[in-house]
């Protein structure tokens, strides 16, 4: 790991290469799975970054939102990114999982996203009963209130983004929390 220089990429080696419970604690699935889902978006998707992130870094800054709960400026800090370029990783993420969510059907056997909701951090903040709905369908996400940091982005677009990765954890996972 000493020839590689840039502190997110460190972070990202450390986590692909953990001990598989702690890795399972932060993204929310397995290590092959994981692997499965990056090299799926390789293969499918156009990264609208930057080449010098990678996109199993690209899914950790993702997860940090949206499976940790962590605001942009918290995740940017500690991925040695700005916040301007992690929200840029959110949302090319978010477009990768939404192609999924286009291309792959959903299987029959999957857990219906109300069952695996608990999950993703993000999704627990959406309780009806807490905070009304906002009429236009935004949710706002990684928003920290002294920062001002979040992104406001369409509710329905997250969730079945949220219901490709499920999908695609249930199809492939040799662990599955829900």
């Amino acid at each position: 790991m000493d020839g590689i220089e840039a502190m997110g990429a460190r972070r990202a080696m450390s986590l692909m290469f953990t001990v598989p419970e702690r890795f399972i604690s932060f993204a929310h699935m397995d290590q092959k799975t994981f692997f499965e889902l990056s090299d799926w978006i390789l293969t499918n998707v156009a990264s609208q970054i930057t080449p010098e992130i990678s996109v199993e870094e690209s899914l950790f800054v993702f997860l940090d939102i949206v499976a940790q709960g962590n605001s942009f400026s918290e995740v940017a800090y500690g991925w040695d990114h700005d916040v301007e370029l992690t929200q840029g990783i959110f949302l090319n993420v978010l477009n990768a999982l939404t192609v999924l969510r286009e291309r792959r059907e959903i299987a029959d056997s999957c857990p219906p996203f109300t069952q695996t909701r608990k999950r993703w951090e993000v999704a627990r903040r959406w309780n009806q009963k807490r905070s009304r709905p906002n009429p236009s369908g935004v949710v706002r996400i990684g928003y920290d209130e002294m920062c001002r940091d979040g992104l406001e982005v369409d509710q329905e677009c997250l969730k079945e983004a949220l219901v490709a990765l499920n999908n695609f954890i249930h199809e492939n996972a040799d662990y599955d929390e829900s």
